[in-house]
């Protein structure tokens, strides 16, 4: 039994509740799983799971892709719809045999590139076009918008949905420096904005002759609609690029390096974990443990003592 566009679009009609970022993540996660032909039969999460890691998944993307055929098998066993001799219990029992042969890896942190930093001046250098014409006027307006972007990702260390559901009366046109937001999981936090995004993000308003409510649009197809979470993706790909950084960089690599960059400088834990928004202090711990490095270093060179002096202090 294949996964058809339609037996996807009534699983998801049928999430009353779900977050609009929480239903976008389900669908990308079953269109992959039905774009890999995976037959809905007892060795499908086994398979699926297979078949993500073999494409390199981030650990967190994989349990997320999983979970959203695990509910879709719940879905469809709730309401009689299962292939003939379907056993739930024995496609988790596979999946979870499968688990234990190729064995759990730990969390798989992706640094971020040292040289980040950089994809926001690559749009703060980058020359503004003369505004003679429409074209010009249009191609002004989205370096404008790039660079408030990009200042956006690296001030708040938000994600990308989040950045990009950002409205104009949120930033109060860029003089707001802290925007309440409802993030993963529907929860409230503030995203905290510098006095240098606040400028880009002003500029990029000003510039604007228009009264969409979005904070980042479209100035061509699709004029006015909010920039998707792939367009961003792209701006950064493309300066990423352009600068020969890692190839993995992305916007989530902001956030990545902004919380490893504050731990480094000596913040605490505590208050990394109500920055990045994550629920537990065990998450910011787990992610980011290998970052307190030259938090270690500086104590060690403070508080340690040479072998002499250790010596000494011993007789």
């Amino acid at each position: 039994m294949p996964l058809s566009p339609t037996l996807i679009q009534t699983f998801l009609d049928s999430l009353t509740g779900a977050s609009v970022n929480t239903i976008a993540a389900y669908r990308a996660g079953l269109t992959l799983f039905a774009q890999l032909d995976i037959e809905l039969d007892e060795s499908c999460l086994q398979q699926y799971d297979l078949q993500l890691n073999k494409r390199k998944f981030a650990k967190a993307t994989c349990q997320l892709y999983i979970t959203a055929v695990r509910r879709l098998l719940d879905h469809l066993d709730a309401n009689e719809q299962l292939p003939a001799g379907f056993r739930r219990a024995s496609a988790e029992a596979k999946l979870k045999a499968g688990l234990g042969r190729r064995g759990r890896a730990g969390y798989r942190h992706r640094v971020a590139d040292p040289g980040l930093p950089r994809i926001v001046t690559y749009y703060d250098d980058e020359p503004e076009p003369a505004e003679s014409d429409r074209d010009g006027a249009r191609r002004r307006l989205e370096l404008l918008r790039s660079r408030a972007i990009m200042h956006t990702l690296y001030a708040s260390a938000g994600r990308v949905s989040e950045v990009a559901s950002l409205t104009r009366a949120m930033v109060a046109d860029g003089r707001a420096s802290e925007v309440l937001i409802t993030g993963k999981g529907d929860k409230q936090r503030m995203l905290l904005l510098t006095p240098e995004s606040q400028v880009k993000i002003r500029e990029y308003c000003n510039a604007r002759d228009d009264s969409y409510d979005a904070l980042f649009i479209s100035h061509r197809r699709g004029l006015g609609q909010s920039l998707s979470r792939v367009a961003i993706w792209q701006a950064v790909k493309k300066a990423a690029h352009a600068l020969g950084l890692s190839k993995i960089t992305s916007p989530h690599s902001f956030r990545h390096f902004r919380a490893t960059q504050l731990l480094n400088e000596g913040m605490p834990l505590e208050s990394v974990q109500a920055y990045l928004g994550h629920s537990s202090p065990e998450t910011t711990r787990k992610v980011y443990a290998h970052t307190h490095t030259r938090v270690l270093r500086d104590q060690l060179n403070t508080y340690g003592l040479s072998p002499r002096v250790a010596g000494k202090q011993s007789d």
